[in-house]
């Protein structure tokens, strides 16, 4: 019934709403549903229709399991009829993943939905990566930041500057919103960009935007004093929340990418997990991360280190634990241009006590945290004698990073059976099942190389010029058919 109600009144809203069939003169937000609270304009059009495909291949998908063949072919005519339409308005320039009106080349979500959301077919998916990297950040006038630069001091100010935080904006000094090391995405974008970047070989520029600091950025909270997440990205003392979920889908990318641990996208019931763990390309922003999911068949868990890594190599070591009763697939190491590496494999002949190691590890965690020693050492705070901006180095609690429990002591006396070395391979993408257990996974020689960062006075809201001039934009630049959205696929609905 839904779906029908779509068919019928879903085209006619969009034009009462003033969304012309063929978007002439659309480049700006228009009414409705959009990516709410980024810094740039909405691109309202394209949320209404994805979210239309959505409900479309969301009724295939369910329709699929259950299945109901002709609830299924409907609705993936549905979806399939709303996909081209929007890929046909949006590629049709072969510039990206635009509206046809080149003035909205910079509202959000762009490139990375299309992307994300299987929209873009297989052949276009270079050239729509290639143009996303063109995209820049810009100054923010906000009141709030624009009173912060009148209320801090000069050497303040200047080293502000020298790092890039603080840039012009025409004559006065304001501070920049970034692309690609911060976030300008809303509540929608920033979990295509994230995830769009870390699935097609980008990983550690995923990583440089999580990693930001300055107005945009988790850093710019933590920085006021944050302890929840906030609803905007900049701040606000009266309008906007300051314990708000509004941009927390960052967190799902965490895990699924960071950590590496997601559900398989056609299971039921969570018996089925997918460990894909990504690794920057140095030690430099991380060296270790770790996730676990709870399930109805019990909790799955992964992490990863780097043993005592230099500039150019490290060991890399990965544990997965998969509980009685589950399934999981484990893709193995590869490098961002998708050449793999011998890997060995082993698994523990004995499962030793998980949930003793869990209890262990927490409290090493627990102490950490208590110490206030390795948490977000530092925060703004307004002197009201000097009606002075004040940053003062304080630890903190937050932030504190800890090993996962799978690298406890613990679990150092395990016994495992014989190893098993999966040779390297230049088709990226190859997996192993693993069977309920506890498995140890090991790259002697994994390489690293230097994270490159821009220069320049404004490099910090630049574009990344390294990658959109590059020749080759990796392995999954140039897939094709098997690019597009499959029915089975649950995590790529939208």
């Amino acid at each position: 019934k839904w779906m029908g109600f779509l068919k019928i009144h879903f085209d006619k809203g969009m034009l009462k709403k003033g969304y012309h069939q063929e978007l002439e003169h659309y480049f700006k937000s228009g009414s409705g549903l959009g990516d709410w609270l980024g810094f740039r304009q909405r691109d309202t059009w394209l949320t209404h229709q994805g979210f239309y495909m959505a409900s479309a291949r969301s009724l295939a998908y369910i329709s699929q399991q259950l299945g109901i063949v002709n609830t299924n072919s409907a609705a993936l005519d549905i979806s399939n009829m709303v996909k081209n339409r929007i890929a046909g308005l949006y590629l049709k320039y072969n510039q990206g993943f635009l509206p046809p009106d080149s003035r909205g080349k910079f509202m959000s979500p762009a490139q990375e939905m299309g992307l994300f959301s299987r929209i873009v077919p297989g052949d276009r998916r270079c050239n729509v990566l290639r143009h996303y990297f063109t995209r820049i950040g810009h100054t923010w006038p906000g009141s709030a930041e624009m009173n912060f630069l009148k209320h801090i001091d000069k050497e303040t100010k200047e080293s502000m500057k020298a790092s890039g935080e603080v840039t012009n904006r025409g004559k006065k000094d304001a501070m920049g919103w970034s692309q690609w090391h911060g976030f300008n995405e809303g509540i929608f974008a920033i979990r295509y960009a994230l995830k769009t970047l870390s699935e097609t070989g980008y990983h550690n520029v995923a990583l440089d935007k999580a990693n930001g600091f300055g107005v945009g950025t988790w850093e710019y909270m933590l920085s006021h004093n944050a302890t929840t997440l906030w609803e905007s990205w900049w701040r606000s003392e009266d309008l906007y929340s300051h314990n708000h979920p509004m941009l927390g889908a960052s967190s799902e990318w965490m895990v699924s990418a960071v950590a590496g641990l997601e559900l398989e996208p056609t299971t039921t019931g969570g018996r089925d997990v997918q460990f894909w763990p990504r690794f920057p390309n140095s030690a430099g922003i991380l060296s270790y991360a770790g996730a676990t999911q709870g399930t109805r068949r019990g909790d799955f868990a992964i992490a990863w280190e780097f043993i005592d890594p230099t500039e150019d190599k490290t060991i890399l070591h990965i544990r997965a634990y998969v509980p009685p009763d589950g399934k999981a697939v484990l893709r193995l190491p590869e490098y961002r241009n998708g050449e793999g590496v011998d890997t060995i494999l082993k698994k523990a002949v004995v499962l030793p006590d998980i949930g003793e190691a869990k209890l262990l590890s927490d409290d090493v965690c627990a102490s950490r945290r208590k110490s206030k020693l390795y948490g977000f050492g530092y925060n703004w705070e307004f002197d009201r004698n000097t009606m002075l901006w004040m940053k003062y180095n304080r630890n903190k609690s937050i932030g504190t990073p800890c090993r996962h429990f799978l690298f406890h002591s613990h679990l150092d006396d395990v016994e495992w059976d014989n190893p098993i070395t999966a040779p390297g391979t230049s088709e990226n993408g190859v997996e192993v099942i693993l069977a309920p257990g506890l498995y140890d996974v090991v790259v002697n020689d994994w390489t690293l190389e230097p994270d490159v960062k821009s220069t320049g006075k404004n490099w910090r809201i630049g574009d990344r010029q390294e990658y959109y001039t590059a020749e080759d934009l990796g392995p999954y630049c140039s897939d094709s058919d098997s690019f597009d959205w499959n029915v089975d696929d649950a995590s790529h609905l939208i």
